[in-house]
């Protein structure tokens, strides 16, 4: 193997090694993050999805149901809107809003460290074998 072959290798050994080390470590701390705010900081999860805020239609305080001089149609309009609000706050509302966001990071972050520590426990010990071998 030439010097300028060599060299590219030896670099390319390197930067995948680096890469691979820092999706490791955002893997792991992405994990940490999302582990901590379910177990022991509760309120600091709460601001963090925005699913569980993206509300689906802006109901107001007036009272829907009892509106005189609506159509047939319009008050159809309006029970359908309120039974999609009553569905979408059963299930993005409290606990299980959370919980799906937390699970989605916790995937993310698995992912993250599945992939990259097998490479870079590979390419490092390409590394160290070539420095012993250039040593003896």
């Amino acid at each position: 193997m030439d010097k300028t072959t060599k060299t590219v290798r030896t670099f390319y050994l390197y930067v995948v090694s680096l890469l691979s080390l820092i999706f490791l470590a955002v893997g792991i701390g992405n994990l940490a993050n999302t582990t901590l705010k379910a177990t022991i900081f509760k309120e600091a999860e709460k601001r963090d999805y925005n699913v569980c805020y993206n509300y689906p239609y802006y109901i107001s305080s007036v009272d829907l149901k009892n509106l005189e001089g609506l159509t047939v149609d319009q008050n159809e309009k309006i029970e359908s809107m309120i039974r999609d609000y009553e569905a979408w706050q059963e299930t993005n509302t409290g606990e299980s809003c959370y919980r799906s966001e937390r699970e989605n990071r916790i995937v993310n972050s698995l992912t993250m460290i599945l992939i990259a520590l097998p490479l870079y426990i590979f390419h490092w010990a390409i590394i160290k074998k070539e420095k012993k071998e250039n040593e003896d």
